[in-house]
């Protein structure tokens, strides 16, 4: 029955545009084209674009239709270039928790987290606190520090001991994963959380279906009266714990004789999704060997919704993206279908990228899968929210620094349009330029800015300036065919932050200095892609391209490993990186 109502929404959605691609193409970049290509994708019948989905596979053919009736040459399997990636963990089957025999329920008394292992484990247990093991200036806080949790269960309140302060030195070591991972770094074989009353009085159980990676044992977490069951030998409960731990600042960790035994059972649900491709082949019997990319995202974040990256989380409702990025993807429509009738030298590239918002899986997937050599790539240019052009003539142009020649091709061309340009020099940023950029390829990425509706519900068409997006577009149709008709290829040059940042909710006392790979489309070490000059990962030799697989001789298999890998780092030391370069394993000292 679902299978029928998916392929009814897609028929009944196909309908929809067909008479919007029947009219005459004009072969200008024309603000009703521009707009109805908007209208259409952030149209509240596909729900968010999000990938995976129906809507997502309606949102592809509709572009590939639009491109094959510009005139352009579909590529790869028919203008699409397909992609699995891992959507989230989910509760699998046959999942069981007991004490001393008493059998406990699943979801009603006990819940297997996303990125517990699939195992089975019959253990002792210890109650180790809050599982924090912290040591400074002014606080020493180790719950490991008298109790030998090897291959046993560790019990863990959640939270931390010093309650929600952000200013509290124990602040970042709340989140369940990370106490998960201390645990199994001091030897424990699987972990039991539990919330305290002052944590949460509700006592919920996490339901969650995030994309976690295992981190190799099980981890559930039970209600307070299990806990509480687990402690009853030792006359304690989980009340009386939480409260003498937050009343003393002082950690009380010790064995428990009951039994626990536990099977966990985790699914990796994966969905696809595919990237849209054509071409518009050069003039030039030479340069038409060479190709630019222009390219743009078309997925957004479906109905948002807890777990997903919405700015208004407690909101379910559709988050339409007009200018994430359906703006984007309608520059691109229109900017190709005037590049057709032109016919520029070299090559042309269209690509309407598929998850992005998961991590730009799209361009990753396009740039290690390429359908022309990525050698042959001159250039790219990414279009990525263009929709909100202000009454400054604000435009963002990122990615400067990768061509000797890009800033004196961007001021000229903008003689003719009067834009406040904003150059940002360095080559990689939160979109799909950066895919390309890792690949030493000059990159430019053109938007006119965030805002306060964006990954919300209020990113409508009718907040867009659709005149502004159709003088971008021109200038943008403009650049690319200066590059694209230019006898010398574009010089690519490194152009690295001067201060690397944080994209993952913290600030961490060091950094390496790197862009990594937050994709999570593989779990076999964190791949570098880009290298900041002088910071500790250049100076030690670290490249674009290197796999960091464990750092102090901890493994090291994805983003969220690495994030807590750092965390646990003291600036001023040096750690062993160990790391792979085509296929060899390396090792060097870096100086934090």
């Amino acid at each position: 029955m679902r299978r029928l109502t998916l392929y009814t929404i897609l028929f009944a959605l196909c309908l929809a545009y067909s008479c919007t691609t029947k009219t005459k193409i004009n072969p200008e970049i024309t603000h009703d084209e521009l707009y109805a290509h908007v209208d259409f994708l952030a149209s509240d019948s596909l729900m968010g674009r999000q990938p995976g989905t129906p809507y997502d596979r309606v949102v592809a053919k509709y572009i590939k239709d639009v491109m094959s009736e510009s005139g352009l040459e579909l590529l790869s399997r028919n203008g699409f270039q397909f992609i699995e990636f891992i959507d989230h963990q989910d509760i699998g089957y046959n999942n069981f928790f007991s004490v001393n025999e008493k059998h406990f329920t699943l979801r009603k008394d006990f819940m297997v987290l996303p990125f517990s292992s699939s195992d089975t484990l019959v253990s002792s247990a210890v109650f180790a606190g809050y599982g924090i093991s912290y040591v400074s200036d002014t606080l020493v806080w180790d719950d490991y520090g008298t109790i030998n949790v090897t291959d046993k269960w560790v019990i863990l309140l959640r939270g931390n001991p010093l309650g929600d302060d952000s200013s509290s030195p124990l602040a970042n070591f709340g989140a369940d994963r990370y106490k998960a991972m201390v645990a199994k770094d001091m030897g424990a074989a699987g972990v039991i959380l539990v919330s305290g009353n002052k944590f949460d009085k509700q006592d919920q159980l996490q339901i969650s279906k995030q994309k976690n990676f295992s981190i190799d044992i099980p981890v559930v977490q039970v209600k307070r009266e299990v806990a509480d069951f687990i402690l009853r030998q030792t006359g304690r409960t989980v009340a009386e714990l939480e409260q003498r731990l937050i009343e003393s600042h002082q950690p009380n960790s010790f064995l428990v004789s009951s039994n626990v035994c536990a099977r966990t059972s985790i699914i990796t649900n994966k969905m696809s999704s595919q990237n849209v491709v054509a071409r518009i082949e050069g003039s030039d019997p030479i340069l038409k060997h060479q190709y630019i990319v222009i390219g743009a995202h078309y997925d957004h974040i479906g109905m948002g919704g807890k777990n997903s990256s919405s700015r208004m989380p407690d909101t379910l409702a559709v988050h339409n993206g007009a200018d994430d990025n359906a703006s984007g993807v309608a520059a691109v429509l229109e900017i190709a279908q005037k590049l057709a009738t032109v016919t520029p030298k070299r090559s042309v590239l269209v690509v309407a990228f598929a998850a992005e918002e998961q991590g730009l899986l799209g361009s990753r997937y396009f740039v290690e899968n390429p359908i022309v050599p990525n050698d042959s790539i001159v250039a790219m240019v990414n279009i990525d929210m263009l929709g909100r052009l202000n009454d400054e003539m604000g435009l963002q142009i990122g990615g400067v620094g990768t061509s000797t020649e890009y800033e004196g091709i961007l001021t000229q061309l903008n003689d003719n349009y009067g834009f406040k340009l904003a150059l940002s020099q360095q080559g990689y940023g939160p979109s799909d330029h950066a895919s390309f950029y890792a690949y030493n390829i000059p990159v430019l990425f053109f938007t006119t800015g965030a805002h306060t509706d964006y990954h919300t519900p209020n990113d409508d068409i009718s907040r867009l300036n659709m005149q502004g997006l159709a003088q971008a577009s021109n200038y943008i149709y403009d650049v690319v065919k200066r590059i694209a008709d230019n006898p010398n290829r574009l010089v690519f040059q490194e152009a690295g932050p001067s201060k690397p940042t944080s994209r993952h909710g913290q600030e961490l006392k060091v950094k390496l200095g790197i862009m990594p790979d937050v994709s999570g489309a593989t779990n076999d070490g964190l791949r570098i892609l880009a290298v900041s000059e002088n910071q500790p990962a250049h100076v030690a030799g670290l490249q674009k391209n290197d796999v960091i697989t464990a750092i102090d001789g901890k493994p090291v298999k994805n983003i969220q490993d690495y994030m807590f890998r750092l965390q646990e780092l003291t600036p001023g030391t040096t750690v062993s990186l160990e790391y792979t370069r085509d296929g060899v394993v390396n090792v060097v000292l870096v100086l934090l």
